[in-house]
C-alpha cells in the first residue's frame, strides 16, 4: 500500500503538505491564525507549531524518467509582475557534480492554469547551489539567465522577451541586477573555487595569477551590451591587504549585491589558500570602498545603509564573539549594529516586501534531517513558523536549500524542497494571513 501511494504522487500535480498536526496552541501571541514563538529555539523544538499547507507546483514525472525542478537560490526575481509566472529550470539528474555537457532547461510555470510548464531556453551554466542566475529583469518583459556561448568558449547571458517571444544574447554573464534592471554586476564564474558555485567547462585564463589586473567586478549595460572592469582584482587585493599582497593563491569575487536604490553595491571575496573571507562594498562606479565584516554568508539589505547577514561577530557593547544573525551598518566600521537573535543555523534571510518593512524570512539547512522554513516579526521580535520539512537529498553541494523568495508583494513564498522523497521540486505557500494579521495588531500603512 505504501508503496502504491509513493508511485501515486509522483503522478499527482499538487500535493498539499502539512508535515505536523495541527494545534490550536498559540504561543508568543493570543488570537492570532498561526503560531508565534517568543525564541529561535522554540522554532526548532516545534511545540504545537500550526505549519501552513505547502503545494507542490513542479512535475516530478515519473520514477523512470524523473524531472528535478527549482530556482537553486534566493533574491533573484522568480515571479512576474502579476504573480501569476513563476521562473524554473528542470534539470534530469541529482546527486553527482554537474558536468559540462548537462544541460538545463530554463521556462515557467503557469499558477493559473493547472500549473503548465513552458519552455523558454535551455543552459549549459549552471550550478547546483545558484543554478543560471535565472530572473525577472525589473521594470521589462525580459527573462535573463546564464548560458555558454555557442562555440563553448565564453559566458553569456540570454535574454528572452517574454511578451514577443524576441531573443539576444549579452557578451558576459550576470550575477545581480540593479533594482531598475538597467546594470548588471558580475565576475568570472570560471575563477570561483569553492564547492557548488562555478560554471564548468571553461578554463580560468588567469588561473596562474593570485589578482589579475584584467578581471574583476564588471559592470554590464544590459540594453547596450557595454561593460566596464569597474573593481580589478589587483585593486581589490591591495584594499583586502593593506600590509601586502601574497605571492600566491586565486583571489576572487563570488558574490555581488545592490543596495535598493542601486546607488551601492556589496562584493564578497575570498582567497581560500590564504585563509580570507570578507565582505566590503563600493559605490556603483567602484569607488568608495568600505570594509563590512568578517566572512559574510547570505546577506540581505534592510536599506540603503544597512544589511543583515548570519555570522559570528561580537554584539554591540560585548567583546565575546557570539553566532546568530546581525545587522550591520554600511559605515566601513565592520562592527555589527545590532543583534537580532542568536543561533547556531545559518540560512537564507530576506526582508519581506511590504510597509513597514517588520518582517524577515529565512530558512535554515538541514538540523537532524529537517529544514526549517519561518518568519520574524521585528516590531515584536517574535518568530513565525511556516514550516518543518525533511531533507531527502544528499548532502554537500548536492544539497536542496529551501532558498525562500517571494512574489512581488511578498504574500506568496516559493521554495525548492525534497521533503516527498522526489527530489528537487517547487513549491508555494501562501502568507498574506500572516501579513494582514502582524503580532501586536499593528498593520503598517501602505
Amino acid at each position: 500500500m505504501t508503496r502504491a501511494c509513493n508511485i501515486l504522487s509522483q503522478f499527482l500535480p499538487v500535493t498539499s503538505l502539512l508535515l505536523m498536526p495541527l494545534s490550536m496552541a498559540i504561543h508568543a501571541q493570543d488570537k492570532l491564525p498561526y503560531s508565534t514563538y517568543s525564541s529561535f529555539s522554540e522554532v526548532l523544538k516545534g511545540s504545537g507549531a500550526r505549519y501552513l499547507t505547502v503545494t507542490r507546483v513542479s512535475d516530478p514525472g515519473t520514477s523512470r524518467d524523473p524531472v528535478y525542478t527549482g530556482f537553486f537560490f534566493y533574491q533573484c526575481l522568480q515571479f512576474d509582475v502579476t504573480g501569476r509566472f513563476v521562473l524554473g529550470m528542470r534539470v534530469y539528474f541529482q546527486n553527482r557534480p554537474v558536468q559540462p555537457t548537462d544541460r538545463g532547461d530554463v521556462g515557467f510555470i503557469d499558477l493559473k492554469d493547472r500549473y503548465k510548464w513552458t519552455k523558454i531556453g535551455e543552459t549549459t551554466a549552471w550550478n547546483w547551489q545558484q543554478g543560471s542566475r535565472l530572473q525577472w529583469r525589473p521594470a521589462s518583459d525580459e527573462v535573463v539567465w546564464n548560458d555558454r556561448s555557442d562555440d563553448g568558449k565564453s559566458f553569456v547571458c540570454r535574454v528572452y522577451n517574454f511578451r514577443t517571444g524576441k531573443r539576444r544574447t549579452l557578451p558576459r554573464p550576470i550575477y545581480d541586477l540593479s533594482p531598475d534592471g538597467a546594470t548588471a554586476l558580475t565576475h568570472d564564474f570560471e575563477r570561483m573555487k569553492h564547492a557548488g558555485t562555478d560554471y564548468a567547462g571553461i578554463e580560468d585564463k588567469y588561473k596562474s595569477q593570485h589578482a589579475p589586473s584584467q578581471t574583476g567586478i564588471w559592470k554590464m549595460d544590459m540594453d547596450s551590451a557595454k561593460s566596464d572592469l569597474v573593481m580589478p582584482l589587483d585593486k581589490m587585493a591591495a584594499i583586502a591587504y593593506p600590509k601586502g599582497i601574497p605571492s600566491a593563491g586565486s583571489f576572487y569575487v563570488f558574490r555581488e549585491g545592490w543596495n535598493p536604490s542601486g546607488t551601492r553595491f556589496i562584493a564578497f571575496v575570498k582567497d581560500p589558500a590564504n585563509g580570507f573571507f570578507e565582505g566590503f562594498s563600493m559605490s556603483a562606479s567602484g569607488t568608495e570602498v568600505r570594509y563590512l565584516y568578517h566572512h559574510p554568508s547570505h546577506h540581505s539589505w534592510r536599506d540603503d545603509n544597512h544589511m543583515l547577514d548570519f555570522g559570528e561577530h561580537a554584539p554591540p557593547g560585548s567583546g565575546s564573539p557570539v553566532k546568530g544573525y546581525f545587522l550591520f551598518k554600511d559605515d566601513g566600521t565592520g562592527k555589527a549594529e545590532e543583534l537580532l537573535w542568536r543561533t547556531d543555523h545559518d540560512g537564507h534571510n530576506s526582508y519581506v516586501p511590504g510597509p513597514g518593512g517588520d518582517w524577515i524570512i529565512s530558512d535554515t539547512y538541514g538540523v537532524e534531517g529537517f529544514q526549517y522554513l519561518f518568519m520574524y516579526h521585528i516590531p515584536t521580535k517574535v518568530f513565525v513558523p511556516l514550516a518543518k520539512l525533511r531533507t531527502t537529498a544528499g548532502g554537500g553541494v548536492n544539497r536542496v536549500d529551501l532558498h525562500p523568495r517571494y512574489n512581488r508583494d511578498g504574500r506568496t513564498v516559493s521554495i525548492d524542497s525534497t521533503h516527498e522523497g522526489l527530489g528537487r521540486q517547487m513549491y508555494v505557500i501562501d502568507i498574506s494571513h500572516i501579513l494582514q494579521n502582524p503580532p501586536g495588531g499593528r498593520v503598517p500603512a501602505r
